[in-house]
């Protein structure tokens, strides 16, 4: 008898696994995005590629490979997958402290490229470390929070959780001369702390805090000689000399229209000659030889060109929507690891995307973020689709719960 119920309760359970379903409008959009990120690609970089010889479509059919390989990622852990694996407090640590260890390593081992280390070569892939960081920062806080769920609001616990963002922040910063991944950590980790937490005061203190620093920061370009500065050895390790010279002409490009100017005074250019419908898709001229890379950091400036504010503002709805989608599923998730998880996944994604946009129109200083899911690279576009199929996965597990009942 207790067999048969068994078996009968059993059966009720896969079903209901069966009917679940993940959030298909927010797999379609990130899709949808995937595939316009292809088609941009390979209209920023066909002059690029025919320039060194290579075929016109080389970076798009890498680009798509990649892609493909992400989607299969995204699709597999969407249904096969249990996030609930992610808590696992022995496989969380070994994940973040592994990626702190990984994101490190380039300082001894990594590639130089526009005066920063930020990738590993393995084999004949190159790897950017940072892209492990941030799940792993993601991951790592909510098995934290989880465990001390009933006194986060206590100054030690909060401490602590700003500790597990901090230390990964500033190891991306200082040796992986990241700051763009680092400002994207720390975003995320003041969500996630933000969501636990409700205490306002200690993130006013936080924003008044980051205010000074960015006082600091701009008065110190003002003051110090265009590269580096042999009398200030701390704050070398900190902020390169390119990093300042970057902020340095930041409010005005045109002082170092050649130099360190260039490259926004370049996009701009592209985002204004875009116009309302842009000049057409193929059409641009900005990355004919003006633009540095323009299918990487910079691509949001091309899309403007070639399909104006109305092709950039559908873009943005894109991002709006995986924005509004993720935090949805936080809302309904099945417990609190999950919704933290689905938190952290989305800030990822948000804090990323507005970041890109202001470098490309000139809001905030040059740096190095790639536009998520359009912009050409390899470990960013794989590991933020697997990173998406566990917020799917989520929000699967939300639908098994909501059959339950």
């Amino acid at each position: 008898m207790m067999e048969t119920i068994r078996s009968t309760n059993l059966t009720k359970r896969r079903k209901r696994q069966e009917q679940s379903t993940p959030d298909f409008v927010l797999m379609a959009i990130i899709l949808i995005i995937v595939a316009f990120g292809v088609v941009m690609v390979y209209s920023a970089s066909f002059n690029y590629c025919t320039g060194k010889g290579w075929a016109p479509t080389k970076l798009a059919i890498k680009q798509l490979g990649l892609g493909a390989v992400g989607i299969i990622a995204m699709l597999w852990i969407s249904f096969k997958f249990d996030y609930h694996i992610c808590t696992n407090r022995n496989l969380v640590r070994l994940f973040y402290w592994g990626s702190i260890l990984l994101a490190a390593s380039v300082k001894v081992i990594g590639i130089e490229a526009n005066g920063a280390k930020r990738w590993i070569q393995i084999g004949g892939i190159q790897i950017q470390p940072s892209e492990f960081v941030k799940l792993a920062v993601v991951l790592m806080l909510t098995s934290f929070i989880i465990r001390n769920k009933k006194d986060m609001n206590r100054p030690i616990n909060i401490l602590k959780g700003w500790l597990l963002v901090l230390i990964p922040t500033g190891v991306v910063v200082v040796l992986g001369t990241n700051l763009s991944s680092g400002l994207v950590i720390g975003g995320i980790g003041a969500v996630i702390m933000f969501s636990c937490t409700g205490k306002v005061r200690y993130y006013l203190l936080l924003i008044a805090l980051g205010v000074g620093l960015i006082f600091g920061v701009r008065y110190l370009a003002s003051v110090t000689p265009k590269g580096e500065d042999p009398n200030f050895p701390i704050i070398n390790k900190i902020l390169p000399g390119y990093r300042l010279d970057r902020i340095r002409v930041w409010e005005d490009p045109w002082t170092d229209p050649t130099e360190d100017g260039y490259q926004p005074i370049q996009a701009l250019l592209a985002v204004g000659s875009g116009g309302l419908f842009g000049v057409g898709l193929g059409s641009g001229v900005q990355k004919l030889g003006f633009l540095p890379e323009p299918y990487n950091d910079i691509i949001f400036a091309v899309i403007c060109e070639e399909l104006g504010l109305v092709g950039a503002l559908l873009l943005m709805l894109g991002y709006a929507v995986i924005v509004i989608r993720g935090m949805a599923i936080a809302m309904r998730a099945p417990d609190f690891s999950g919704s933290l998880m689905a938190i952290g996944i989305t800030s990822m994604i948000g804090i990323q995307a507005i970041i890109n946009v202001a470098v490309n129109t000139n809001t905030l200083p040059t740096t190095g973020m790639q536009l998520p899911l359009v912009s050409y690279g390899g470990t960013a576009l794989v590991v933020l689709l697997a990173t998406l199929g566990l917020l799917l996965n989520i929000s699967r597990s939300a639908d098994i719960e909501k059959l339950q009942k």
